[in-house]
């Protein structure tokens, strides 16, 4: 089920165990699903779970950047109480620039409402994307990119443990760095990248239910 569908309030919206908010990675983009669509990391993760569609929101957005996730996917998700929620997001940030402690209050806003419904939560973390080998730019754009990753991801982290959230250190997604898991354009996944992403989320998304299940 997508935001959209959220928003006019389809029938099975109120069931929602899975709330993926993000960007077009997070959205699945480049990994194509037969019935239309991306099916993505997110729609893998739904299946290895045995999530049926109508109990998965998937919120992401391409272009996204943490204001937009509070601006416009959170407030079309609010009223949700799923079990999971994933923030799949930051390399927009990291590319186009963003502010430190701005980006530290939408995070408290997102993995804060998460927390409030008692979900549990995983945080992706933003990895160097190839594009940055492969496009024709500065030396110093380059190394100010690599710098606002690191940024992003410190508050990420940070984050994630000031919520009780699960943060995906890079250590836990080792191959992302592949080139080989890459779209030619060098900022998106592709399938096979999508496939090993939902496969190192579903054995984290199992041992966190299981978990919770067994804290409840």
């Amino acid at each position: 089920m997508d935001a959209l569908a959220v928003l006019n309030g389809e029938p099975g919206d109120a069931g929602a165990e899975l709330v993926v908010l993000g960007d077009s990675v997070a959205e699945g983009r480049n990994d194509p699903d037969q019935a239309g669509g991306w099916r993505g990391w997110a729609g893998r993760l739904a299946e290895a779970l045995y999530l049926p569609e109508d109990r998965v929101v998937n919120a992401g957005t391409p272009g996204a950047g943490l204001a937009q996730v509070v601006a416009e996917e959170l407030p079309a998700v609010r009223h949700l109480r799923p079990r999971m929620v994933i923030l799949s997001c930051g390399m927009n940030d990291a590319i186009n620039g963003f502010d430190r402690v701005e980006a530290a209050g939408h995070l408290a806003e997102i993995l804060g409402w998460a927390r409030s419904v008692g979900a549990v939560g995983i945080v992706a973390p933003v990895p160097r994307p190839p594009l940055l080998e492969r496009s024709i730019i500065s030396n110093f754009r380059k190394n100010r990119i690599l710098e606002r990753i690191q940024i992003i991801n410190e508050e990420l982290s940070r984050a994630a443990r000031a919520f009780g959230m699960e943060f995906l250190e890079s250590e836990a997604v080792p191959l992302v760095m592949d080139q080989s898991l890459w779209a030619i354009d060098g900022i998106h996944l592709n399938p096979a990248g999508h496939a090993y992403v939902a496969e190192v989320i579903t054995q984290v998304s199992r041992n966190l239910l299981g978990e919770h299940a067994t804290a409840s």
